[in-house]
Order: structure tokens, then sequence, then C-alpha cells
């Protein structure tokens, strides 16, 4: 049975007015085992805040989204296809697998998670020094722009991966996946207000 994996998205909490606080609750009541923070707006103190605010509230090690400066803060780190590629380009590097080493060397041990989409960008992440990898999107979600849905294929491809699974894009608290995680969001708020 898959884990969950937490997605605190800034715009989520501020969408259902959640506190960081509360959002701890919510991912410790469904066994959280990781907590992902997500936040296109703030400024980068506000987002530093927030990270160490998770960190002081949760035993639950915090993934940030994106922002490799923010790293510091956290647990570790998940990046995008795009991202990935603009690290690329950033530091001059000629491949993923040495966009990766660089992050290695930058990140150190730190949990390091990947966006995936399809068959090739899987095959692709298996020679690089991943925790895990993102494979989705499972369906169609609100909270982002999706262009590649996976849908049902999601247990065949996940086979085909050599690290850890986690489902992203459009996953529900319910669905039953073969993958090693979950990673919900606006589902975790809806099923958490109906309890409350």
């Amino acid at each position: 049975m898959s884990k969950i994996y937490a997605l605190c998205d800034k715009y989520l909490l501020d969408f259902y007015r959640f506190e960081i606080d509360d959002f701890v609750k919510m991912a410790k009541f469904y066994n959280a085992v990781f907590i992902q923070y997500r936040d296109k707006k703030s400024s980068f103190e506000e987002k530093k805040e927030n990270i160490k605010r998770l960190k002081r509230l949760s035993d639950i090690p915090i993934i940030v989204n994106d922002y490799l400066d923010l790293v510091q803060f956290a647990d570790g780190l998940h990046i995008g296809q795009e991202d990935i590629l603009n690290i690329i380009e950033s530091f001059g590097f000629n491949s993923k697998y040495e966009a990766v080493n660089g992050l290695r060397k930058i990140i150190g041990k730190k949990i390091l998670g990947l966006s995936t989409h399809n068959e090739e960008e899987i095959k692709e992440a298996n020679i690089l020094d991943l925790t895990y990898i993102g494979l989705g999107a499972f369906r169609n979600t609100s909270t982002k722009d999706i262009k590649n849905i996976v849908g049902e294929k999601i247990v065949k491809l996940s086979k085909l991966s050599k690290h850890p699974v986690a489902a992203i894009g459009g996953v529900r608290v319910y669905d039953n996946l073969d993958t090693d995680f979950k990673v919900i969001g606006s589902d975790l708020f809806r099923k958490w207000l109906t309890f409350s």
C-alpha cells in the first residue's frame, strides 16, 4: 500500500485558510512519510520561515519544491524536468547525469526527487543518483497545468523504475496505487475538512 507524501502547497494553505500548524496536524493524522513544501509566490524569507516552521513542528522529512537555495533549511529537494534543464543551462552541465552529480555536491545525501512523465524519462532517471522519482500526472488537477496524463499506465510505468516511485498529479487519499508513495495535495484538505 502506498505511503502518503503530503504536499504543503502555499496556494492550497491560503485557499483552505490553513496555517502551517494545521497542515502538520493533518500530515501526522495521515501518517505522511514526507512533506513537500511548494510555494510559487512568497518571498524568499517567507518561504524560509515556513520551511523552518514545518521542521520545528514535525519530525517528518521536509522536501522543498524547485528552490535549490532553500534546500539548506530542508531535508531534501524535488525538481521537475524543466528545473533540471534550467540547472544544466545555468551551471553549464552537459547532461542530466552531470546536473544531478552537481546537485549532489551541493546537497550531499539529502533527499532528491525528480518528476518523470513517461518511459524515456524513467529510464534516464534510472542512472541518476536520486532518492525517488515522481511519476505522473496520474489524473488532471486544478493546481497545476498538466500536459501528460498517465492514468492507469502508472502501475506498468512504475515497474520500470529502479528508484522508489511517488505517484503525482491529481492523486486522492483513497486511490489504490501500486507505487511506493502517493503525493497528495488538495484531496488531503478536502478529506480533513470532512472529518473536522
